[in-house]
C-alpha cells in the first residue's frame, strides 16, 4: 500500500498495546440482514484475519468507512422488490 502521508511502519494500538500495521482489511459488514464486504484501509493487528479486529483508523479512514456503509445502504435499497 502507498503511503503517501508518510505514516511510520507500525505504531502501537492504543486499546491492546499490539503492535499495527497500515494496510487494507476486508471487511464484511451487515445492513438489513444482507452481508457486504469492502475494504478497509487503517492500522491493523492483523490483515488476514477476519475474526481479529484490533485495529485503529484515522479521519481519512473513517470517510472510506462511512461510504462503504453508505454504499451497502444503497445497494440494499435497490435490490428491494419494487424499488427503481
Amino acid at each position: 500500500m502507498a503511503n503517501p502521508r508518510d505514516y511510520p511502519d507500525t505504531i502501537q494500538s492504543a486499546e491492546s498495546g499490539r503492535p499495527l500495521r497500515r494496510g487494507v482489511k476486508r471487511l464484511t459488514i451487515i445492513v438489513n440482514g444482507e452481508r457486504f464486504t469492502y475494504g478497509q484501509p487503517g492500522w491493523w493487528a492483523s490483515i488476514d484475519d477476519p475474526a481479529d479486529t484490533d485495529g485503529q483508523l484515522t479521519d481519512h479512514d473513517n470517510v472510506i468507512r462511512a461510504a462503504g456503509r453508505q454504499k451497502a445502504s444503497a445497494t440494499e435499497l435497490l435490490n428491494c422488490p419494487g424499488a427503481g
